[in-house]
C-alpha cells in the first residue's frame, strides 16, 4: 500500500479567511443573516410598504409624508435592532417595496380610482405603465433610503450605547450646575455638579481632562487631569467635613498610579485632622471658599 505524500491543500486558517476580502464579506453576510430580527423587519416592511403608496394616492399633507416614510422607517429600525443596521434596512426596504407594489396594484386595478387616483402620473397613462413606473420609484426610494437611514441612525445609536456604557462604568455622569454667585452656592452642589464645575474650572487654568470615576458608592469623585505633561489626581467630596481618610486613600492611589500631584477638593470644609494629614505631602487641599476665590480670579 502506497502513501500519498504529494502536497495537499490545507484548510484556510481564521487569519487567512479574515485577510481574504471575499471570504470576509460572505462570512459577515452569513453572520448578519443569522442575527436578523425578522419580526421587526416584517412589521416595519409591511407598514412602510403600505404607507408609502397610500400617502401619495391620498395627496395633500399625506403626500408630504411619503417623502419621509423611507428614511423614517430606517431611523426607527435602527432603534430596535442591536447591529447589522444596513442589512436590516436593506431587507426591510426590499420587503416594503414588494408590499408597496402589491398595494399599488390593488389600488390601480381593483378600485374605482384607477390610474387617475394614483398620483405622480399623467392622467390617461396605461395602467400597467403607471404601475411599473410607480412601483420602480417606490422600490428605489424604500430600499435606498431605508438602508441609508438605518445605517446612519445605527452608527448614532452605537455611539449613544458606548457613551451610556462609559457613564455606567464611571459610576454616573457629571451634571451642569446652576449659576454660582457666592460661596454658599458651591456648598449646595451635588457631587456630579461639583465634578462638572471643577472640571471646567481646572481646564480654564490650563489643565487637560483625562477621565473621571465615582468611587466608594459616590462618596468621592476622582478626576484625572494633566498639566504640562504631568498627571494630577483630583479627589472631590461633598461631605459635611472631609476627614483624613480622603487624604490617606488618595496617597495610596497615587502611589499605585505613579502620580506625584494630588488635590482634594470639597464644597465644604476640612477637619483639622485632614489638614494635618496633608501637611508636607504632595497633596493640595481646596475647600469651598477657596474654590470660589479661584473661580473669581
Amino acid at each position: 500500500m502506497s502513501i500519498d505524500v504529494s502536497d495537499q491543500p490545507k484548510p484556510s486558517s481564521p487569519e487567512e479567511r479574515r485577510a481574504n476580502p471575499i471570504m470576509r464579506f460572505f462570512g459577515e453576510l452569513s453572520a448578519g443573516l443569522r442575527e436578523i430580527r425578522w419580526i421587526i423587519v416584517l412589521l416595519y416592511g409591511i407598514a412602510g410598504g403600505m404607507l408609502m403608496p397610500l400617502s401619495l394616492t391620498v395627496g395633500g399633507f399625506a403626500g408630504f409624508l411619503a417623502g419621509i416614510v423611507p428614511v423614517g422607517v430606517g431611523l426607527l429600525l435602527a432603534r430596535n435592532v442591536p447591529s447589522h443596521y444596513a442589512m436590516h434596512g436593506f431587507l426591510t426596504g426590499a420587503l416594503a417595496s414588494l408590499v408597496a407594489a402589491a398595494t399599488l396594484w390593488f389600488f390601480i386595478f381593483q378600485t374605482q380610482f384607477g390610474v387617475d387616483g394614483a398620483g405622480m402620473v399623467e392622467p390617461g397613462t396605461p395602467p400597467w405603465d403607471a404601475w411599473m413606473v410607480l412601483s420602480g420609484f417606490f422600490g428605489f426610494s424604500l430600499i435606498v433610503f431605508c438602508t441609508f437611514g438605518a445605517s446612519t441612525a445605527g452608527r448614532i445609536e452605537e455611539r449613544k450605547r458606548e457613551l451610556r456604557e462609559e457613564i455606567k462604568q464611571r459610576g454616573g455622569a457629571l451634571e451642569r450646575p446652576g449659576a454660582i454667585r457666592e460661596p454658599d452656592d458651591i456648598r449646595g452642589l451635588s457631587l456630579p455638579q461639583l465634578g462638572y464645575y471643577v472640571n471646567n474650572l481646572f481646564k480654564k487654568q490650563g489643565f487637560t481632562f483625562k477621565d473621571y470615576r465615582f468611587v466608594h458608592k459616590d462618596k468621592y469623585l476622582d478626576i484625572w487631569m494633566e498639566y504640562k505633561d504631568e498627571p494630577w489626581h483630583l479627589r472631590l467630596s461633598v461631605a459635611d467635613k472631609v476627614t483624613p481618610g480622603a487624604i490617606e486613600s488618595l496617597i495610596q492611589d497615587m502611589k499605585r498610579e505613579g502620580c506625584s500631584k494630588g488635590v482634594v477638593i470639597t464644597s465644604t470644609e476640612f477637619t483639622p485632622g485632614a489638614i494635618k494629614a496633608a501637611k508636607d505631602r504632595p497633596i493640595v487641599l481646596i475647600d469651598g471658599a477657596t474654590l470660589y476665590q479661584i473661580a473669581e480670579k
